[in-house]
């Protein structure tokens, strides 16, 4: 863990689940820790046009608090960059910036993207002219249980 230099364009993602919103405070805490396996995942995890350089996954991180993270899902499918209409939970928004706060902690349990039609038709030429992304999260009385993939 000690070897691994981060910037602002480098993701660090733990347990392939979350990514840390603040990796210098986390991976100083946990530096010695020789459990975490430290891989470098490929840059096309991310599904967009992005300015990451690296992606490094943190895995075997125990009793992981995602506190200050944001899931992946969201982070690795939703372009920051791009201008569009978001309904969060049925909250509304055009500001990428407050889903993304909105989401930090939260588990995504669906992405919907919606065509520029399919937006239009429900919330009008204003707020659908450039497309739609739904996100719904679970509640925090949901029980989330973990798919393993072989």
């Amino acid at each position: 863990m000690e070897r691994i230099k981060i910037n602002d364009k480098t993701l660090i993602v733990v347990n392939n689940e979350w990514v840390l919103t603040n990796p210098t405070e986390f991976i100083s805490e946990r530096k010695n820790n020789k459990s975490i396996e430290v891989i470098e995942k490929p840059l096309s995890e991310i599904k967009y046009e992005s300015n990451y350089q690296k992606i490094i996954g943190l895995n075997n991180v125990a009793d992981f608090n995602p506190e200050l993270a944001i899931d992946f899902e969201f982070v690795k499918n939703i372009d920051p960059n791009k201008e569009i209409f978001y309904m969060v939970d049925g909250i509304p928004t055009h500001d990428y910036r407050y889903v993304y706060r909105r989401l930090i902690s939260k588990k995504v349990k669906e992405i919907n993207n919606l065509g520029i039609n399919q937006a239009i038709a429900i919330w009008g030429k204003r707020e659908g002219k450039n497309g739609a992304i739904q996100i719904k999260t679970f509640d925090k009385d949901d029980v989330v249980i973990p798919i393993i993939i072989n």
